[in-house]
């Protein structure tokens, strides 16, 4: 789980869950120290990726028939993505 990089408090995982869902993914306050902090390079492409994949996951299910599957997935992808994420002080490029 992610932990702020001033005062090491650990994030919450609904904090991290609802920034992974915002498209442009404004910075993040701690709730301990109130600083910003911003997903690392290394987030960022893994949830690009992801993002990138999970079209391709949903059309290969639809055609072979495997659409619980691909619920079930999902639903652990995004129960699972938040524990992957790190944070940093600095703002970096998108990719």
């Amino acid at each position: 789980m992610a932990r702020c990089v001033y005062c090491d408090a650990k994030l919450s995982w609904f904090l991290i869950f609802k920034k992974l869902f915002i498209i442009k993914r404004p910075d993040t306050q701690c709730p301990a120290c109130h600083k910003r902090l911003y997903f690392t390079n290394r987030s960022q492409k893994w949830l690009v990726g992801m993002t990138i994949l999970i079209p391709l996951l949903f059309i290969l299910s639809f055609m072979l028939g495997y659409m619980p599957l691909f619920m079930v997935m999902m639903l652990g992808y995004m129960i699972i993505l938040p524990w992957f994420v790190t944070v940093t002080d600095k703002d970096g490029p998108l990719l």
